[in-house]
């Protein structure tokens, strides 16, 4: 399911091609996590404003939607271009035809882009929006084998169930891993956390047993977004990692820092948290 979500969104951002494409800020002001928690929020809220817009209120709410995504990014950063693309995918919001094709598909990738930054308490509205504008875009533009019906269908009736999340990272919005398997090779432990959600977010790593310590896990790991990011040594808010607890089947520890891509793009990482039980 989670690949036919990325589809939905790749799928947009090439059909738009003919929009005008104004980049994101490159200079950032340096804030705060709790400036950029609330940027993400007002984002996310936005977004789900965004997914009931009809003729007389689109441009306004695709307007509002826009400024909020390039306001996350000046605050969190937008190094591996995701908030970008969606800026770019809106245009300038001078569509107003709700029925054709590509408006709704606009308005599905806005509300998976706050359905994915969900947090428990608005879980449950944020899958609903995105489930209508799901249904909204089966009506419009059709549903070939059935694809965009297996994702209303995978998301039941939007009622959050109790996930242990085991880890998670600030990057330009809370990633959360609630999925994590750890196998363990003699002495070595091989961990994979990836996300229930409608994504392909994946951050792996080893760590032999009983091993503690600063940077322990640094030379192996990998946190995949839309490309895959690895920890960067280039002397400026460098990768740093601390496991302080790997024990009787509980790993625990924390990382931040900046990770880099295979084209040099960067990432800034805060309140990574690692807390495993296997």
């Amino acid at each position: 399911m989670k690949k036919i979500g990325i589809f939905l969104v790749c799928a947009l951002l090439f059909t738009l091609t003919s929009c005008d494409n104004e980049p994101l800020e490159d200079d950032f002001p340096e804030n705060g996590e709790t400036s950029c928690t609330v940027a993400v929020a007002e984002t996310t809220q936005a977004a789900i404003n965004f997914s009931v817009a009809n003729v007389d209120t689109y441009t306004q709410l695709c307007t509002a939607y826009r400024n909020a995504l390039i306001a996350q990014s000046q605050i969190c950063g937008d190094d591996d271009g995701s908030l970008d693309l969606i800026v770019s995918g809106l245009g300038d919001c001078s569509q107003v035809v709700i029925d054709d094709c590509e408006s709704a598909t606009a308005i599905v990738v806005a509300t998976q882009q706050a359905f994915d930054n969900a947090t428990d308490a608005n879980f449950t509205s944020f899958c609903n929006a995105y489930k209508t504008a799901l249904e909204n875009q089966i009506l419009i533009c059709g549903d070939d084998n059935d694809n965009i019906q297996s994702i209303i269908d995978s998301l039941g009736d939007c009622t959050q169930t109790t996930l242990e999340v085991e880890i998670s990272v600030v990057a330009g919005g809370l990633r959360e891993f609630d999925m994590v398997n750890v196998v363990v090779e003699g002495n070595l432990l091989k961990v994979t956390g990836e996300t229930s959600g409608p994504n392909d977010y994946m951050v792996y790593f080893e760590i032999a047993m009983s091993e503690t310590g600063v940077d322990v896990i640094n030379p192996t790991f990998e946190l995949t977004l839309i490309s895959t990011f690895f920890p960067s040594t280039q002397g400026f808010e460098d990768f740093t990692s601390n496991i302080t607890v790997n024990t009787d089947g509980t790993l625990t520890g924390t990382f931040s820092g900046t990770v880099t891509n295979a084209d040099g793009g960067d990432l800034s990482l805060t309140s990574g948290m690692i807390n495993i039980t296997y």
